[in-house]
């Protein structure tokens, strides 16, 4: 597990990260706020462990942003005053614990194996799955009561799989969680590691417990819970048995069985078009408008019977696409070949009906358009709520009782309202709670409770609540505190917006990627396509190829030419092998391609390495590497949006500019690397100075720009004026050890009354820096 601390005192810190290190926690130290909140933006921790009294920034401030801007991670304070006032104000600024100096090392390790079970997913101090069993307090790992020599780094991989259990793991994930800035190793490293814990497992008898998940890295193997039940143990208490959810790849052939049930008649319907044209072809009354039909019905089959695993199906049904997509007549033996295909054709389908009706399936949920679920019996609240999001293309969907709850909650919302109080016992609202906050990724779930007591809010925390109102409510609160929920939880999923006319493959992608942590957006008509996108803001567009009235490509076509869209992840989908249709793929735009019948496994390495690579450009296209800041083609785009907004609400927009002084003279003096350090210290005294709704950049050469709404000029110069004042007294030293400090010039300008673009606007303030 990885921690942050964030500690001044430099004795202090080497205790602690001794102390951690023991148990064998990663550990990143951070000597002041500002650095601190660096870090948590540029790593993913498990824990943070803040001191109240930092430099630059103060814990308590530090707390308070950090859960302003959506982050859940665990919070334990350290303060050396033993005062309730401080203790409120930790608590009320979003910390989860607090500590008072001096420390007890055994207490805080205690606090922070408590700390750490309170997660998304909540976990018992004792972390065990079948016969592995990995104890926290003593920082042992057993198989079958057998003791494992394990190092720090194979300790800390066997903690990570098992408080995370279904979770697939990249390299890069591993290091990320397993390794600090300091170190970071090689992909190759983590390759190594996993080898040898592989072996230490096998030779305790866990064989073939770390599972390689083609194209996307590792985890658990879940077959070696099936049949057991995972099992876990408060200290001193009980064992409990939890019934195993199946593994993610049963889940998905149950579900693809229950689909060919629910689209059994849309296969017979075009198996039927085919045994027409068989007919047609015996009467010698073959017409082109039936051919076509049948072409395209056989493409249809092609393209989703190998998902069912009925790979000689896709092939003959391409093979009856082939001979009719021929030009002229059909020969006497295509005639005969097509006969004999539809019948095996035929055949097939019947034999698989036969054969999924044998077998377990799992009911596909109905589509859940809007994501957003209200458990409560009270229909004028679903109503109201309703009234609130109609204008934003959104809807609610509202369930009266537990029991049809866990039947429609087969795929996983964006967010669920939860009255505790009408639909049920208690107890099965706690546990469909528990349930939701232990998926991968968590649901976030708002409680409606009856009382606003402590305890209430403790007990529905415990079990994985991300929001508390107490009743009575009304439709606006629940909304706003809703709402806030989302703009949280959103950015945590990869959003992924699919067009295909094909209800089949939409319904057979949604197993497939859903489990892993993907929200899918399906569309099943092109012509709408533009407002679902503007709506949905994906992370990664799936296009089919053919589709009627609009097709793939020229919807890629259009994606590309607007400026919003140029640099978002397209992948096509088609049953098409020939290299004319995956040049036009690539020669609009498109970034990658899947052959139909769509493979789980390369479909997600596929989204998976595109939305890395994607992820990758982005960060090197919009910020500058130096002091990152937005570049001047990013910040430049954020202001335009800025404008407009402001626009929108009739507000004035004010552009800053501040200038560091002799920049170049401070290069052949004291060395590029001052003139760094310089641009680097102001950089994050802006960030730290300036919210997230303000505009800031780098534009090189020395150039500041902030860009910030509803204020006037006088007030943004009295705030900069204070800014200027900490800069001027920062003190820099150079390679040699020379000393020195920098001075700076500031313009504001105003839109619209200084100008009504913003080069016109840079050009006025560059103008009053020149004076």
């Amino acid at each position: 597990m990885r921690i942050l601390l964030i500690e001044d005192e430099e004795v202090l810190a080497s205790v602690l990260l001794k102390s951690l290190a023991k148990q064998h926690y990663v550990v990143d130290i951070a000597q002041d706020g500002q650095m601190g909140w660096e870090y948590t933006q540029n790593a993913s921790y498990d824990l943070l462990l803040i001191d109240v009294g930092l430099p630059k920034l103060d814990g308590i401030t530090l707390c308070q942003r950090l859960r302003s801007g959506g982050c859940f991670t665990p919070i334990l304070l350290m303060t050396a005053k033993d005062g309730t006032k401080e203790r409120i104000q930790g608590l009320d600024a979003g910390a989860d614990d607090y500590l008072i100096k001096p420390l007890d090392l055994g207490e805080l390790q205690a606090r922070i194996r408590a700390l750490l079970r309170r997660g998304d997913r909540p976990v018992t101090p004792i972390l065990e799955v079948g016969e592995l069993r990995l104890d926290p307090s003593s920082c042992e790992v057993t198989y079958n009561n057998k003791l494992l020599e394990l190092t720090a780094k194979e300790y800390s991989l066997v903690e990570l799989f098992l408080r995370n259990p279904s979770r697939v793991f990249s390299r890069g994930d591993i290091i990320e969680h397993l390794w600090t800035f300091d170190d970071p190793p090689q992909e190759e490293t983590v390759k190594s590691h996993i080898k040898y814990l592989r072996q230490k497992l096998k030779a305790a008898g866990a064989v073939d417990w770390i599972e390689n998940v083609y194209g996307l890295g590792y985890r658990l193997n879940s077959a070696v819970e099936k049949g057991r039940g995972a099992l876990s143990r408060e200290q001193g208490g009980k064992e409990k048995s939890q019934i195993p959810s199946p593994p993610v790849e049963e889940q998905f052939q149950q579900a693809m069985g229950g689909l060919w049930k629910q689209y059994e008649g849309l296969m017979v319907q075009r198996l039927t078009v085919l045994e027409e044209l068989a007919a047609a072809l015996s009467n010698k009354s073959v017409t082109q408008e039936l051919r076509k039909s049948a072409e395209r019905e056989a493409h249809k089959l092609a393209g989703v019977l190998g998902m069912f695993e009925q790979d000689n199906g896709t092939q003959i049904a391409r093979e009856i696409e082939q001979i009719l997509g021929k030009d002229g007549d059909l020969s006497p033996s295509q005639k005969q070949q097509l006969l004999s295909l539809i019948e095996d054709l035929s055949r097939l389908i019947n034999q698989m009906g036969q054969k999924v009706d044998n077998q377990t399936t799992s009911a596909i949920a109905p589509e859940i358009c809007s994501q957003l679920i209200l458990i409560d019996p009270n229909p004028q609240l679903g109503s109201q709520l309703q009234q609130l999001v109609e204008c934003m293309g959104m809807c609610w969907q509202q369930i009266t009782n537990l029991e049809d709850a866990k039947n429609f909650l087969h795929t996983s919302p964006d967010l669920v309202v939860l009255n505790v109080m009408e639909v049920g016992w208690r107890q099965e609202s706690l546990a469909l709670l528990s349930e939701l906050a232990t998926r991968n990724p968590p649901v976030p779930v708002l409680v409606l409770a009856g009382t606003d007591e402590l305890v209430e809010r403790v007990t529905f925390a415990q079990c994985g609540a991300r929001g508390f109102l107490a009743q009575p409510v009304t439709a606006a609160q629940v909304w706003d505190a809703s709402s806030q929920l989302l703009q949280r939880t959103r950015s945590l999923r990869i959003n992924v917006l699919v067009v295909d006319d094909d209800p089949l493959i939409l319904a057979a992608l949604r197993p497939m990627l859903e489990p892993w942590g993907m929200r899918m957006t399906a569309l099943d008509n092109p012509l709408r396509f533009w407002e679902v996108l503007q709506s949905t803001t994906p992370d990664l567009l799936i296009l089919d190829v053919d589709m009627p009235q609009i097709s793939g490509i020229e919807l890629c076509q259009a994606v590309r030419t607007d400026p919003q869209w140029q640099e978002l992840p397209i992948v096509f989908l088609t049953a098409h092998r020939e290299i004319k249709i995956v040049q036009q793929v690539f020669a609009v735009g498109g970034d990658d391609y899947v052959i139909k019948p769509v493979v789980g496994a390369e479909l997600l390495a596929r989204i998976t390495h595109r939305l890395e690579r994607s992820r990758l450009l982005q960060s090197l296209s919009t910020k500058d590497s130096l002091t990152g800041l937005a570049n001047q083609f990013q910040s430049r785009r954020n202001l335009e949006h800025l404008i407009t907004q402001a626009d929108k609400n009739q507000q004035s927009v004010c552009l800053a500019i501040l200038s560091v002084n002799d920049l170049r003279q401070i290069n052949i003096k004291y060395g590029h690397e001052a003139g760094n350090q310089v641009l680097q210290r102001w950089s994050r005294l802006f960030q730290s100075e300036f919210c997230s709704d303000e505009v800031l950049g780098y534009w090189g050469n020395g150039d500041f720009i902030v860009g910030i709404s509803g204020l006037t000029k006088p007030e943004i110069n009295h705030r900069l004026s204070e800014i200027l004042t900490t800069l001027r007294q920062q003190i820099f030293t150079a390679f040699d050890g020379d000393r020195f400090q920098v001075t700076c010039n500031f313009a504001i300008v105003e839109y619209p009354s200084d100008g009504l673009t913003i080069q016109s606007l840079y050009q006025v303030a560059n103008s009053m820096l020149k004076n």
